[in-house]
């Protein structure tokens, strides 16, 4: 009996630094075991120091993207990252609920690493509307969770506050709020946390690992998250193995040099040892 890949469909902008997004995506899912399909919904111009210039991609070409993937390769799970308007927000949720899609991992980027917004003004409440309630999982960072949720956090019980503010007004199953703006334990451990609708609270706790090399970090746990979903782990387990993972990752990356900014983890870590001057 022939096998068939699991696969994950990343839909996202394109890095032309490759340390995030849709390069990003496509490393990560590799680096997972399974394969990568994607539907590009913007073109960035940015390296390691920032993002110059970005232009989101037509909505037709959108559409048959989606389209083309999906009818021919079924994705085991989807994750969302960089959606520049209102518009393309709707129709890849269109897409999701036509196709009767499961897995759904919805990263609200809105900022990059640098600082740089990413989206438009409008796109907060079209995620609302849209993509959280089919979501599996929706992974904020601190910034982003507070935007979504209207709650300034400064502290562990403000994460919780957060969260559950965000999933009383969305029908998304679960939220991870990423902890690495700056909230951490007494002992200075970092704390990601996952609350789902039913209250339950689970808090990852992983060593701070100072490097210059997180450019991508967001993309690449939604990835790591969503490559786990597809091979059949539950929420929780899904969001351990990514975050493990991606420490590892940022560990390995962390004396390597690449461009003047804030360069890319090291997703291949487990298989290839990079060439070095």
């Amino acid at each position: 009996m022939q096998k068939h890949y699991l696969n994950v469909l990343a839909i996202a902008g394109s890095d032309s630094a490759a340390g995030a997004g849709i390069q990003a995506d496509i490393k990560t899912c590799l680096a997972n075991g399974v394969y990568a399909t994607t539907v590009i919904t913007a073109v960035t111009a940015q390296n390691t120091c920032g993002v110059k210039d970005f232009c989101s991609v037509e909505p037709y070409m959108i559409d048959a993207q989606l389209d083309a993937v999906i009818t021919d390769i079924r994705p085991d799970a989807v994750k969302t990252g960089m959606l520049p308007n209102a518009d393309t927000i709707k129709r890849i949720g269109d897409a999701m609920r036509r196709y009767n899609l499961d897995n759904i991992v919805v990263d609200p980027v809105m900022v990059a690493t640098s600082g740089d917004m990413l989206t438009s003004s409008d796109t907060c409440n079209a995620l609302i509307t849209h993509l959280f309630p089919i979501a599996k999982i929706i992974t904020p960072n601190i910034p982003e969770a507070e935007r979504l949720s209207g709650i300034a956090i400064r502290s562990q019980g403000d994460v919780i506050a957060a969260a559950e503010q965000i999933l009383s007004k969305t029908g998304t199953e679960h939220i991870l709020i990423k902890g690495g703006h700056g909230i951490s334990t007494d002992s200075g451990m970092i704390v990601d946390t996952l609350v789902c609708r039913h209250g339950n609270v689970t808090e990852f706790e992983h060593v701070f690992l100072p490097s210059n090399n997180t450019h991508g970090t967001g993309c690449t746990l939604s990835s790591a998250i969503a490559s786990n979903l597809a091979k059949g782990h539950e929420v929780k387990e899904a969001c351990r193995l990514a975050i493990d993972w991606l420490s590892a990752a940022i560990k390995a990356g962390a004396s390597l040099a690449l461009g003047h900014g804030h360069g890319p983890v090291n997703h291949l870590w487990e298989i290839k040892d990079f060439c070095t001057k």
